[in-house]
């Protein structure tokens, strides 16, 4: 286990070192984020026992590099995976409005402190490490995922409230024109 975690994190920050050296270079392509979502979708529901999952997409295309976004839209649900309860519900959303593709996943875990929120696209930042050890990780997801948002001209949004649940979502420029 030890060693698979170790696998994990060199992977992350050979990823991360390839961003701030500028040469992992995009493969662009247009495709329905709402597609990619369904996928996700079924994957997860697969490999994931015990949360209850809802998606609901409409189809809402970017150009992007197909990898990279499903592996930040991947970073996000294992987060809320990690964070929520077994038996509790997690959603995935998928919507094109003012220009925007936003995935968004909504969980109804344990969410984040609001001191904490400013900080939690720093690379190995952990909020509460009582938590982040129950949890495990390298607290470099979420960097990887607000790197590739900001590579495609996107951003991450988060709102997120203690006891109730956090909803992240990753926001790219649309491309709805045929």
């Amino acid at each position: 286990e030890e060693a698979t975690n170790m696998k994990d994190l060199v992977e992350q920050l050979l990823f991360l070192a390839r961003g701030d050296n500028h040469t992992m270079h995009l493969q662009l392509e247009r495709f329905d984020l709402g597609v990619l979502a369904e996928t996700i979708h079924a994957e997860t529901e697969m490999i994931s026992g015990g949360h209850v999952f809802e998606l609901e997409t409409i189809p809402s295309f970017v150009v992007a590099d197909r990898g990279l976004v499903k592996q930040a839209a991947r970073i996000l649900v294992d987060n809320a995976i990690k964070y929520t309860p077994v038996g509790e519900n997690i959603s995935i959303f998928v919507r094109n409005e003012g220009g925007k593709v936003w995935f968004t996943v909504q969980d109804s875990g344990i969410g984040i402190p609001p001191e904490d929120i400013p900080y939690i696209f720093d690379r190995f930042y952990r909020a509460d490490e009582s938590r982040a050890r129950a949890t495990g990780g390298t607290g470099l997801g979420l960097s990887i995922a607000k790197w590739i948002a900001e590579r495609h001209g996107g951003y991450l949004e988060v709102l997120s409230r203690e006891d109730f649940g956090s909803r992240i979502s990753l926001v790219l420029p649309s491309s709805m024109a045929s």
